[in-house]
């Protein structure tokens, strides 16, 4: 049920508001709108504070009395996006749907940039205006300066934009829109240099076209122009769980027993999947596991197959991954070209150090905790610092003692400061042995059907 909130009306002279108030009252961005009397109305949105358009007033935060409009029609959605800035979703809860900028939207979650419009059909359209932008950045001095104008670019059935969602080593990801699904896709944009890379790439991509499962991000369809890739896949409007994890800060950056153990339930569900058709993953970690819609309890999809792996149950000797979630025998591959590693295992390896980063707010092997390295809260906003081209304290720290950290991670050796789970958050079910749950994460293989404590309300159909 989400909290009441603010409908200003404005003058009709003036569409919009000086961005200093909203900052500091932590309103991010507002849809603005003329109401069936002819007055213009403004609702506000806060950073994980959800609105509910819709005709239901029990239900909803912004009524509209019109027979054409679902008890539930839309609800919307800001949280903060991984580059910094913020992420306003709209997800169509109706039966008639909704229309983006002119494009019918059939059940499905749309991202809203700044300018966009949605309309409830035959009813009220509503504009949106971001009060917090994302400054747009040279990559060198060189560089055009970018433009805040967004462009399209038709692919295919797909129009793209160029509205950058993330960025990497070696892609980027745009949003895109597929006119005959009515719904918004990722675009993952690769640069292939040489044609074995090419072939790589192909063999990678129709590995991952095969898999079909709630909790892995599909692939819907690739196209290639010269040597640059399109990969358009399923879009996730919650952020990656790293983000949604660091905006825990009421709670020191730590997700509710109750949450956690759903979150784990559909990552190793996914893993399991994977597993049985011999695949591994080699690079889980929490900015690889995408939120489905943003809110609590969220359905959790497998995503950034790039280091991905057929026959993963065969030694390899090429070690991949991020150190901080590599097992002990990876560990020891990476400093010993002679000594390889299984991906399967690795893999469960890794989604046990997540388990323990949702319920402890920090890294088991990242850093020591004493008085240079407070843990917790500083191992996230030591990330977030780093963006911003500085780094923290504790993460010069942790770069320093690298070579500590793997040989904590070989060893096995871990002196915790403080007991990390006596001050965790319960959630609504009732606890459960935290040995237990972490040495269950670790050895699993195959999950029974979840136990009814793990069926939430929030749950979605198809998982």
């Amino acid at each position: 049920m989400p909290g009441t909130i603010s409908v200003f009306k404005q003058d009709s002279q003036r569409d919009s508001y000086a961005h200093k108030p909203y900052s500091n009252s932590g309103i991010c961005a507002k849809l603005v709108t003329t109401n069936q009397n002819g007055g213009r109305d403004a609702i506000v949105l806060g950073i994980n504070k959800p609105v509910i358009i819709g005709r239901n007033p029990a239900l909803c935060s912004y009524v509209i009395r019109d027979s054409v409009v679902s008890s539930v029609h839309c609800k919307l959605y800001a949280i903060y996006s991984s580059t910094g800035g913020i992420v306003v979703s709209c997800q169509d809860l109706s039966m008639n749907g909704i229309i983006l900028n002119g494009h019918k939207i059939r059940k499905a979650s749309v991202i809203l940039m700044d300018g966009d419009t949605i309309e409830i059909p035959t009813s009220q359209t509503f504009k949106c205006v971001h009060l917090w932008k994302e400054r747009a950045e040279k990559e060198n001095i060189f560089d055009p300066t970018p433009s805040s104008q967004i462009s399209y670019k038709q692919i295919g059935r797909y129009t793209v934009t160029s509205h950058c969602l993330g960025s990497g080593s070696f892609a980027t990801v745009h949003l895109a829109l597929d006119v005959e699904e009515h719904r918004q896709v990722a675009c993952k944009m690769i640069r292939i240099r040489k044609d074995e890379s090419k072939e790589k790439v192909w063999k990678e991509v129709r590995i991952l076209m095969a898999l079909n499962h709630p909790n892995i991000n599909k692939v819907y369809d690739v196209d290639v122009i010269g040597r640059n890739m399109q990969i358009f896949l399923q879009l996730c409007t919650g952020g990656d769980l790293f983000t949604y994890i660091s905006s825990h800060t009421e709670s020191e950056c730590r997700l509710v027993e109750g949450e956690a153990k759903y979150i784990m339930y559909q990552i190793l569900k996914g893993l399991v999947y994977l597993h049985d058709k011999s695949i591994s993953h080699r690079d889980l970690k929490p900015e690889n596991l995408l939120l489905y819609f943003p809110g609590p309890y969220p359905r959790i999809l497998i995503a950034d197959f790039g280091l991905a792996r057929p026959k993963a149950y065969q030694e390899t000797l090429n070690v991949c991954g991020t150190v901080q979630y590599l097992p002990p025998e990876g560990i020891l591959a990476l400093d010993n070209k002679h000594l390889g590693y299984v991906g399967m295992p690795a893999d469960c390896w890794s989604a046990g150090v997540i388990l323990f980063v949702m319920l402890a707010g920090f890294h088991p092997f990242d850093c020591e905790p004493s008085s240079q390295c407070r843990c917790s809260s500083d191992f996230f906003s030591s990330y977030e610092d780093s963006q911003d081209g500085g780094l923290s304290e504790c993460s010069q720290f942790c770069m320093e003692k690298e070579v500590q950290t793997k040989r904590r991670i070989v060893d096995g050796a871990i002196d915790f400061h403080k007991d990390p789970w006596s001050k965790m958050p319960n959630g609504a079910l009732e606890p459960v042995s935290t040995p237990a749950l972490i040495a269950f994460t670790f050895s699993a293989v195959r999950l029974p059907d979840p136990p009814r404590s793990l069926i939430f309300c929030s749950q979605p159909k198809d998982l």
